[in-house]
C-alpha cells in the first residue's frame, strides 16, 4: 500500500464511520424510545431523510423497526468494503463483499453501544443536566442495554455496576461473533 492509499484509506473509513453511524442511529433512536424534539435527533432525521423516506415507501417499518434503514446500513457497510477491498488491491468478490458488509454492520452497532456506555458511565460523574441533547440522547440509548443488568448482584449503595457487566457481555460477545467468523471486518 502506497502512502497516498492509506491516506485514502484513513479518510475513508473516518467518513465511511460517521455515514454509517448516522443510519444506524437513526434506526436505533426510535427503537429506543428518543424523543423526536431532540435537536440531535432532529439532525439525524434531516440527514438521513433524503435516503431513508423514498425506500421506506418499498420498505415499509415493521414493528418499529426501520427495514429501509436497517437495509441501508447494510448496503452502506457492502459498499464502503468494497472500495475497502479496492484500495487495497484485494480480490473483490460479491460473497467476500457481502459477508463484511454484514459483519462490519454486526460489528459496528456493538462498539457503538460500548462507547454510548462508557461516555454515559463517565458522565455519571460529573451530574450532568439530564435535559442536555447529548446527556438524554446517551441515556435514551445507553438504557435499554443497562436496563436487564441493574438486577445483578452486587447491589452497592450508590454505586451502579451494570455498566460494567454490560461492557463485559457486550466484549464477549464481540469476541465470540469474532471466534465463530463473524468478527472479521475491514471497517
Amino acid at each position: 500500500m502506497t502512502f497516498l492509499s492509506g491516506i485514502g484509506l484513513i479518510i475513508l473509513r473516518t467518513l465511511a464511520g460517521l455515514l454509517l453511524g448516522l443510519v444506524v442511529l437513526r434506526v436505533l433512536l426510535p427503537l429506543s424510545g428518543a424523543r423526536f424534539r431532540n435537536p440531535i435527533c432532529q439532525l439525524i432525521y434531516q440527514l438521513t431523510n433524503p435516503l431513508l423516506v423514498p425506500m421506506t415507501r418499498l420498505l415499509p417499518n415493521w414493528r418499529g423497526l426501520s427495514v429501509a434503514g436497517v437495509v441501508l446500513a447494510w448496503l452502506l457497510a457492502v459498499m464502503l468494503n468494497a472500495l475497502i477491498l479496492l484500495l487495497l488491491g484485494s480480490a473483490l468478490t460479491l460473497p467476500l463483499t457481502l459477508w463484511l458488509g454484514t459483519t462490519t454492520l454486526i460489528q459496528f452497532v456493538i462498539v457503538l453501544y460500548f462507547w454510548t456506555i462508557i461516555v454515559y458511565a463517565l458522565l455519571s460523574f460529573f451530574s450532568p443536566d439530564p435535559r442536555h441533547p447529548v446527556v438524554e440522547l446517551l441515556a435514551v440509548l445507553a438504557t435499554p442495554v443497562l436496563r436487564p443488568f441493574r438486577r445483578l448482584p452486587p447491589h452497592l449503595p450508590g454505586i451502579d455496576l451494570s455498566p460494567l457487566w454490560a461492557l463485559l457481555t457486550l466484549r464477549l460477545l464481540q469476541y465470540t461473533l469474532a471466534y465463530i467468523g463473524l468478527g472479521s471486518t475491514l471497517f
